[in-house]
């Protein structure tokens, strides 16, 4: 019973400390990719691995993410989330797909800047009307701070092959977690029959 306490009591100092959700970094990725894409259709989730979460400040925080997406049959202007459970994805030969990375900063707890690149999805580009991504990587934001753990001064980095949830003390770590099947995906074969 003590040892419950201690974790929920660790749980919620870290939740007050301004650590970062990997999950809430996901969420705000799609919805920003979802803001850009030229498609008027939303993009789902397949697949998604945080690749780094790492301290830049007293209480600031990058998160660095990669996943895949895949076009929804639910439209843009039809004020579902991506997550929705009815927001099947489209058959695998007329849908968008792409493969995408990108960085989270948060301060405070609260996310305050969103990176996002991706390949193989038609984005709206700030230059020009628009532009796509197939063979390299676009970056749709002006800034993006491609800077690895070694060259920030004072980070302290681990490696570890743990979930953030499942690690109470964690002070900065990079976490290198996968995973296959997103909150609105059963199985991908039985939404391409829809």
């Amino acid at each position: 019973m003590k040892s419950l306490l201690l974790t929920i009591a660790a749980v919620q100092i870290l939740h007050c400390s301004g650590m970062p959700s990997p999950k809430d970094a996901l969420r705000a990725s799609v919805l920003k990719l979802n803001k850009i894409t030229e498609i008027t259709n939303l993009c789902g989730i397949t697949r998604r691995r945080v690749k780094d979460v790492y301290r830049t400040g007293k209480l600031s925080y990058n998160v660095d993410l990669t996943f895949s997406v895949k076009e929804t049959v639910c439209s843009k202007n039809s004020g579902l989330e991506f997550d929705d459970p009815s927001c099947h994805f489209r058959s695998k030969k007329s849908a968008e797909k792409g493969l995408c990375k990108s960085r989270v900063e948060y301060f405070a707890g609260e996310v305050i800047e969103v990176d996002v690149e991706c390949r193989g999805m038609k984005t709206f580009d700030s230059n020009s009307k628009s532009s796509e991504s197939s063979e390299n990587s676009l970056e749709v934001q002006t800034k993006s701070m491609e800077t690895s753990i070694e060259e920030l001064p004072n980070v302290e980095s681990k490696s570890a092959e743990s979930s953030l949830e499942e690690s109470p003390n964690v002070r900065s770590k990079s976490a290198e977690t996968s995973f296959d099947v997103s909150s609105n995906e059963h199985n991908d074969d039985s939404r391409d029959r829809h």
